[in-house]
């Protein structure tokens, strides 16, 4: 499609005619025509290169990408295939095939080179010839003998398949060579010493190949990885694959892309809300729904950069208190109702400081808490009520009721309130399905405030909130109130639609597409009901 150009803007060019065009792609925003059939003649040629965003560089961010035009609420904007895809450095024994996870005494070894493979089939992946081959000539097969985790030959794999590009595939290695490794930045930290003992000395050894690639080269390419991975839950364990744009997407702790991936691999970039033209775009490099003195340590040891987007810069991230503490679980005898949070926002460990009256904590005593909290968070059992929600009782004394902690409970209540089987929900009490309610209302308002672009997190949590509705208006309609019943059942429609809305791009065997389809039977359910005609 095309569009008239703006009249402040200048005139372009025609690529076909080399005339001049007041017409530009609808799609890229970036590419001006004079007719739809000169559009249409130049399609094969860009179709390669149309997309939503523009790459830009400075010192500060080197590339990123910004929107060239408004982008519509579940558009997507990047959907591209990996550079190199590989299991996690962190691993036990996976098929070299297709990545799944594999059981002691339950796999096979390739039949030329001895990695194991969970069949046959799988020995014979693309992405497995190359370090098949390489691996042959190390003069002896490969034998895994234990499994546990972490592999020590399992952390080699993804670097080795990074450095067989070169010759394998030299293009794919020269735009894999222009990604961010931070190598000077790691240089002398704990991970890039024990990247050199258990990688950049282990290649050369194991392999024997000792005159292939030095330790410098080889510790680059961990570089690359850590800190352009993207995590593919498609197996179990989960792997890790590298993408080129997609690796220019800035970071953000509110970022405004979500991210999903295809069955073939591919990672696909959508937006759940619109985006204004100019805008840059986004995602998230670690867990939105930790706090922020979680967030900025994983960043800075994995990613080698200190965050200050606009949430880790707002210490009360728009007024959720999702970081904070409350004063009076420190205070002796207290009744302030404050919260705590650090003084100095850069020094989550330093002193902390109450917002209300200004009586100060010590990091220490602080972290003391959360730590306790912590372990017992791991510890219980989510899947059972009661423990959620004695947790909630025991901790509401020094955490808010939207920390990190909390919210990971409540997610887990807003699943195991009535979720049982699709039956169980209506034997529940009125007042724990108007806690599920209120639960599930209470994470969408805080998502919206610090998250708005999670889409499982909202997809999944909009699934709770249909459910939940929907059993209230038939409770409803059985207690001959059928004007409550359509309003409770409408608000049903719009979550299980906005479920949909949120998990239409995941891929099949997640859970969460799962979800998704049912949210789809359940929506036409309720369009039924309401005599609501397609």
């Amino acid at each position: 499609m095309l569009e008239d150009e703006d009249s402040d803007r200048i005139e372009k060019i025609c690529p076909v005619c080399k005339k001049e065009a007041s017409k530009r792609c609808s799609r890229c925003a970036m590419v001006y025509y004079c007719c739809v059939e000169h559009q249409q003649q130049d399609w094969k040629v860009h179709k390669t290169t149309c997309q939503p965003f523009k790459i830009f560089s400075n010192e500060q961010y080197g590339r990123f990408l910004v929107a060239t035009r408004d982008i519509k609420a579940g558009e997507i904007v990047l959907k591209e295939s990996p550079l190199v895809h590989g299991p996690a450095q962190i691993t036990g024994p996976v098929c070299v095939g297709c990545l799944q996870g594999l059981e002691e005494k339950k796999y096979l070894d390739c039949e030329r080179c001895g990695w194991p493979v969970c069949k046959r089939s799988c020995q014979d992946s693309p992405s497995h010839q190359a370090e098949c081959k390489f691996t042959i000539a190390r003069g002896s097969k490969i034998s895994i003998q234990h499994f546990y985790v972490p592999h020590p030959t399992y952390q080699c794999l993804m670097p080795v398949r990074c450095l067989l590009l070169a010759e394998s595939d030299p293009a794919r290695w020269e735009t894999l060579l222009k990604l961010e490794s931070h190598e000077e930045e790691r240089r002398g930290s704990e991970q890039w010493r024990n990247d050199r003992e258990g990688v950049a000395k282990l290649i050369p050894r194991f392999f024997k190949c000792e005159n292939k690639w030095d330790e410098d080269e080889i510790l680059r390419v961990v570089g690359i990885i850590q800190v352009n991975g993207h995590e593919v839950p498609m197996t179990e364990p989960s792997s890790v694959a590298i993408y080129n744009m997609a690796s220019m997407l800035e970071h953000s702790c509110r970022p405004n892309l979500a991210k999903s991936f295809t069955n073939r691999g591919e990672v696909v970039m959508w937006a759940p809300n619109p985006i204004r033209r100019g805008d840059r775009l986004s995602i998230c490099y670690t867990d939105v729904l930790w706090t922020t003195g979680n967030r900025l340590e994983h960043l800075q040891q994995t990613k080698m950069f200190r965050c200050e987007c606009e949430r880790c810069s707002d210490r009360t991230e728009y007024e959720t208190y999702f970081s904070a503490v409350r004063c009076s679980g420190f205070q002796k005898d207290s009744k302030c109702k404050g919260y705590l949070l650090p003084v100095d926002n850069a020094q989550w460990t330093g002193e902390w400081q109450c917002l209300r009256c200004s009586k100060e904590v010590s990091g220490a005593t602080v972290c003391q808490i959360l730590e306790r909290a912590r372990m017992d968070l791991e510890a219980m059992e989510k899947h059972r009520e009661d423990h959620c929600n004695r947790y909630m009782k025991h901790y509401s004394k020094w955490l808010t009721a939207n920390h990190q902690y909390m919210v990971d409970v409540k997610i887990s209540l807003s699943q195991v309130i009535g979720g049982k089987n699709p039956e169980a929900i209506k034997k529940i009490p009125y007042e724990k399905l108007m806690n599920k309610i209120k639960i599930c209302q209470d994470l969408i308002a805080l998502f919206e405030k610090i998250c708005p672009a999670e889409a499982r997190a909202f997809g999944a949590t909009r699934f709770e909130l249909h459910a939940a509705l929907a059993e209230l208006g038939r409770r409803s309609t059985e207690a001959n109130n059928p004007a409550a019943a359509a309003v409770q059942l409408e608000d049903s429609l719009y979550n299980a639609n906005e479920c949909i809305r949120m998990l239409l791009h995941e891929p099949s065997m997640l859970m969460e597409s799962k979800i998704c389809a049912q949210a789809r039977i359940n929506a036409n359910t309720l369009k039924a009901l309401l005599g609501i005609k397609e």
